[in-house]
């Protein structure tokens, strides 16, 4: 055997010889904070997950809650936007279904005081042969939430009538007020804004 091996023999056996030995108080010491810092960073990480997750959650609600909000304005506008038409769009051939569709989207006040005049309003629609179309200019939100909205609505509409009106322009500016019964959106006042 050569002496190199000889050497690398008696380095081995004495590997195997050798008891394994306690970890000093020194390298003891030096694992701890390695430890606390591992603990420390899990707890980080454990701490930014869930702080993630409710945000991601408060989130998703003002999300949701924004979504809802926006539909509820879009229902307005359009049952605003509507009513404005039912108003505009009149024809002493067919006043009396014009008459039943503005009472049948129309609620409180403004629905009993067109209801009483409703008799007088269908002899001067016949009588003047009145026929009126009316369209949308704007229409915007004044003020809303859940159970009430205030609707300015620009309109035009064309008015011929026995009188001589032929296909007369008619410009008008409205406040509609709309109350949300429980999910319908009614017309509970209509005023002429200068």
């Amino acid at each position: 055997m050569s002496q190199r091996e000889t050497v690398l023999d008696s380095a081995s056996e004495e590997d195997e010889d050798t008891p394994e030995r306690e970890p000093s108080e020194l390298e003891s010491a030096s694992s701890k904070p390695a430890r606390q810092v591992r603990r420390g960073a899990v707890g980080a990480a454990v701490l930014a997950v869930v702080a993630l997750g409710a945000t991601a959650g408060v989130l998703l609600h003002q999300h949701r809650a924004f979504e809802s909000a926006h539909d509820l304005e879009q229902r307005y506008l359009q049952a605003a936007r509507q009513s404005v038409l039912d108003l505009t769009t009149i024809s002493a051939a067919t006043v009396d279904d014009d008459v039943a569709r503005v009472l049948d989207r129309s609620t409180g006040t403004f629905r009993d005081q067109f209801a009483e005049r409703s008799d007088d309003f269908v002899s001067v629609v016949e009588q003047a042969d009145v026929r009126a179309t009316g369209s949308i200019t704007e229409a915007g939100i004044e003020n809303s939430d859940d159970s009430a909205a205030s609707v300015l609505v620009a309109a035009t509409s064309s008015v011929t009538n026995s009188s001589g009106a032929q296909e007369e322009p008619r410009v008008w500016r409205l406040r509609i007020t709309l109350d949300n019964e429980d999910g319908t959106i009614l017309v509970s006042d209509v005023e002429f804004v200068p």
